[in-house]
């Protein structure tokens, strides 16, 4: 530029020198002094700042209507998906594991009987057909004595023995005043007493009047074992049904779904119940199970399965099609599912070694299930929206903007599918982020989403919608934030009430997709867009001394004629740009505000307004040119009725400028 006007001073030389040369003057008569200040204009440069530059910077953020209108929307599909197996597991939910000893077991009756010869001795105990040996938990001998003496016995005394070693077994059996032609009794208890079979003898002592004579057959000691159990023997067990093995005598099968879900009943479209039973017994096993409420068409499940003795059996039952209460037990109405099972024992006319101690082992589960839908009440369960930043990918288009807005309308929308028919209440935690700004917080209170109520629905497709009545949600996306950083959660069943009327489906499923609109209609302060040229006043040659000082001006300004396409007034500054370190040198003002361009009644301007105005170059501002490589026109907008005034912004909109140097040089002689 310092080139361009030194070529202005020596056309102006040379037009004083040739305008000398033409007249003739009397220079005795000139002043010593002489002082000439011509002004000149050079048309230095054009620019043009139009918002369809926006389009050319590729993002999926900005988008255009067929109009030009211009929004801003964010996407984040699934930001929130929550899914059956999150809650529920059938498959995990049934494991029973149980063992139980078999106790017990009944020892059929026997019964046999001698007749002494003598009225003192010993006699071998009948033959045991049943058993071989047998510890007995309990169990009674009864004894009765027929007196077909004819002589009054006075009393009788029988003791059982085990012959070797000789030890009495029990109590002596003590039975008086047995007139002739009559019986007497007597009862030995047989508790924790062991019996082998051919050692095991009956002594007797018998007290009689005068004239006892003793045949064989004249006098008969008959001897019933009843009501005994055998803890331990080898023996033969007749068919006989053992009482209900669970500990606590409760025939349940715990459901576990998880902590804090209680299950009222589970409707199953396809499905089985495995099992497992190893049966280490020596005895055979039939077992008979009900399912009392759990219903397939009218009728309770039942199963009936036969496992051999020292064997496992492993397979399964159908529960298909079938509705399973677990709420009928008083004491827990739910997740409790009642079994009645009826297992029968025999030894099928075999001898066995038998232990009370003896296992069956039970394993159930839940295999391949599939339903229509479980009812309860599923609890406090939770899922965590993990932070996470949606990079806006806008911060090229907001390094050529500054300034502040208001947004009229903008709106964040969270459309959702859920078919957890289940109170959920949202809680989004958003804050949005710029560079040089404070950050801001949606500040959204949480919220419960719609849910279907069944039987009369199973889903629900709606949507939330966040905006200024419920949300700060102006204030956050007014600052045109680079990036939004969401985080929050989801809970089921917010507050206190257990109610049991939750119901998920088989197919439940909860997909959450947040959609941010920003239509770009708002007020608007000191908004600034800016464009950079090459620094046109620069002296291309800064290690000359150059001859042009600013004094030597009486002024010098640059001119602008503005064409103003957008619905605010202008204000323009001409700044210094050192690109080399960042520096922003010596901005100046222009002196009037541009005028805007007409709006009609939707909005949209109907034309462009061209205004002109001046910069004038300081002393400061001269002094810097050289520090600069560039220059920065800014232009700052702002609605003229200072933010109470929304307008609408198009993609068509835009600036056009033209920028002359003007200056009036001072021409001195001595």
């Amino acid at each position: 530029m310092v080139r361009k006007i030194l070529v202005l001073f020596s056309m102006a030389a040379f037009l004083i020198t040739t305008g000398c040369f033409k007249e003739t003057y009397n220079m005795d008569k000139l002043s010593g002094k002489a002082q000439w200040s011509p002004t000149f204009g050079v048309s230095a440069v054009r620019g043009k700042i139009s918002l369809l530059d926006i389009k050319e910077i590729p993002n999926d953020t900005v988008v255009f209507d067929e109009d030009g209108f211009i929004r801003i929307i964010i996407k984040e599909d699934s930001v929130l998906e929550l899914g059956l197996n999150d809650y529920l597991n059938l498959e995990d939910m049934v494991s029973f594991t149980e063992s139980y000893a078999i106790g017990e077991v009944d020892l059929a009756p026997f019964t046999g009987s001698v007749s002494p010869l003598t009225t003192t001795g010993e006699l071998p105990f009948p033959v045991f057909s049943n058993f071989e040996n047998a510890t007995l938990s309990q169990g009674a001998l009864d004894i009765v004595v027929r007196n077909n003496t004819g002589v009054l016995i006075n009393n009788i005394t029988i003791t059982i023995y085990n012959v070797s070693p000789h030890t009495p077994l029990g109590a002596p059996a003590v039975i008086s005043a047995i007139n002739p032609g009559q019986t007497g009794s007597a009862t030995i208890n047989l508790a924790d007493l062991t019996f082998i079979k051919n050692n095991t003898s009956a002594g007797f002592v018998i007290t009689a009047g005068g004239g006892l004579v003793l045949n064989g057959s004249n006098l008969t000691i008959q001897m019933t074992g009843r009501d005994m159990k055998v803890r331990s023997g080898r023996i033969k067990i007749s068919p006989q049904s053992l009482p209900a093995l669970d500990n606590d005598d409760t025939d349940t099968v715990d459901f576990d779904p998880g902590d804090g879900i209680k299950i009222d009943s589970i409707v199953m479209k396809t499905g089985y119940i495995s099992y497992t039973i190893n049966n280490a017994t020596p005895l055979q096993l039939t077992v008979s199970l009900t399912l009392p409420t759990s219903v397939s068409g009218t009728n309770p499940i039942t199963k009936s399965f036969v496992i051999n003795p020292a064997a496992t059996l492993i397979d399964s039952f159908s529960i298909s099609n079938s509705r399973i209460s677990l709420g009928s037990v008083a004491a827990q109405p739910y997740n409790k599912l009642p079994v009645q099972y009826q297992i029968m024992v025999s030894s099928q006319n075999n001898m066995v070694t038998f232990n009370s101690s003896d296992k069956i082992s039970i394993d159930l589960g839940m295999k391949n299930p599939e339903f229509d839908h479980v009812k309860g009440y599923f609890g406090k369960q939770a899922e965590t929206i993990e932070k996470d930043t949606a990079d806006l990918e806008i911060k090229d288009i907001l390094d050529r903007i500054s300034g502040d807005f208001h947004l009229a309308n903008p709106s964040v929308t969270l459309k959702y599918r859920n078919s957890f028919s289940v109170p959920i209440e949202i809680d989004i935690r958003a804050t949005g982020y710029r560079e040089g700004k404070t950050p801001v917080s949606l500040e959204l209170n949480p919220f419960i989403l719609g849910y279907p109520r069944f039987p009369a629905s199973r889903d629900k497709d709606t949507l939330f919608k966040v905006d200024n009545v419920n949300s700060k949600l102006a204030d956050l996306v007014s600052m045109v934030p680079e990036k939004i950083v969401f985080e929050g959660g989801a809970e089921m069943n917010p507050g206190t009430d257990e109610s049991m009327n939750n119901y998920i489906f088989g197919d439940s499923r909860f997909i959450g997709d947040l959609e941010v609109e920003v239509p770009m209609e708002f007020s608007i302060n000191n908004i600034q867009f800016t464009d950079t040229v090459d620094n046109f006043i620069k002296d291309d040659n800064p290690g000359n001394d150059s001859p042009i000082k600013v004094e030597d001006f009486e002024f010098m300004r640059v001119d602008l004629e503005v064409e103003n396409g957008f619905p605010l007034g202008v204000l323009v500054t001409m700044s210094l740009y050192n690109p080399a370190t960042g520096d922003t040198i010596c901005p100046i003002n222009a002196k009037e505000i541009l005028a805007p361009a007409p709006v009609g009644s939707d909005g949209k301007v109907t034309g462009s307004m061209t205004s002109r105005t001046t910069i004038t170059i300081t002393d400061r501002f001269w002094s810097s040119v050289n520090e600069a490589d560039m220059i920065i026109f800014s232009f700052k907008l702002s609605t003229t009725d200072y933010e109470t005034k929304d307008v609408k912004i198009y993609s068509d909109y835009g600036i056009d400028f033209k920028a002359a140097l003007v200056l009036k040089p001072k021409l001195k002689f001595n």
